[in-house]
């Protein structure tokens, strides 16, 4: 039955203020997919709350993996929809000339835990906690080499799944490595998968013959003759 109050729906219920989502992301659900506009609501919730989020709270949040997190970051990225600005995130609606229009601003990790100190968290967690000279180390690839925590993050996870007993010489040969191959951000170590053995991979074998090579040089004890 029509109201004679006006026409709509009437959500019953609500704690707080309602989100208010661009109908813009809701019409690319077709080709960024469900996961990725899912990722960025998530990250739109936290700026209208003018709250800071990390990749895992997402994760946690969605019930999903955070490298899916991460993938679809990406993908955003790629497609316009968000613009990584070092620690910053900007939410952008792409105009239709695809020319990237800033929006919103929200920080990805928490201001007392930003880059470093994440690295710090993850490491500990992870391996072990970094002794004052293996974060002298860590610091000197942030800041002066530029790799993104996100991408050191993912040279442990590879370290781990490489040798028995992880230590930083190992971490720091990864590091070069892709350095060298000019990664310094995570997107720029999702084009080129055959680096690593722990982001997915597409038809390639586990590990890169050519990385492999140039691991076995830095690091012949850590393999089999």
């Amino acid at each position: 039955m029509k109201s004679s109050e006006g026409s709509g729906f009437i959500v019953q219920g609500l704690m707080e203020l309602p989100l208010q989502v661009p109908i813009e992301i809701l019409k690319a659900q077709k080709s960024l997919g469900t996961t990725a506009v899912l990722v960025w609501i998530n990250l739109l919730m936290f700026v209208q709350k003018q709250q800071p989020v990390n990749i895992r709270m997402i994760s946690d949040i969605m019930g999903i993996d955070y490298r899916e997190v991460n993938k679809a970051l990406a993908r955003l990225a790629d497609a316009g929809w968000i613009n990584d600005e070092g620690y910053e995130i900007k939410l952008c609606i792409p105009s239709i000339n695809h020319k990237i229009e800033p929006q919103l601003e929200v920080s990805v990790l928490d201001p007392s835990q930003k880059g470093f100190e994440w690295l710090i968290d993850f490491c500990t967690n992870r391996v072990a906690p970094p002794t004052p000279e293996e974060m002298k180390k860590l610091l000197f690839w942030v800041e002066k080499k530029k790799v993104s925590p996100e991408v050191i993050a993912v040279a442990v996870e590879e370290m781990c799944v490489s040798i028995d007993n992880p230590h930083f010489a190992y971490l720091e040969g990864v590091l070069r490595n892709w350095v060298n191959e000019g990664v310094y951000t995570y997107s720029q170590l999702l084009e080129k998968p055959y680096l690593t053995k722990v982001l997915p991979q597409t038809n390639q074998p586990s590990i890169h013959p050519e990385a492999e090579r140039k691991w076995k040089e830095l690091f012949p004890d850590e393999f089999d003759s």
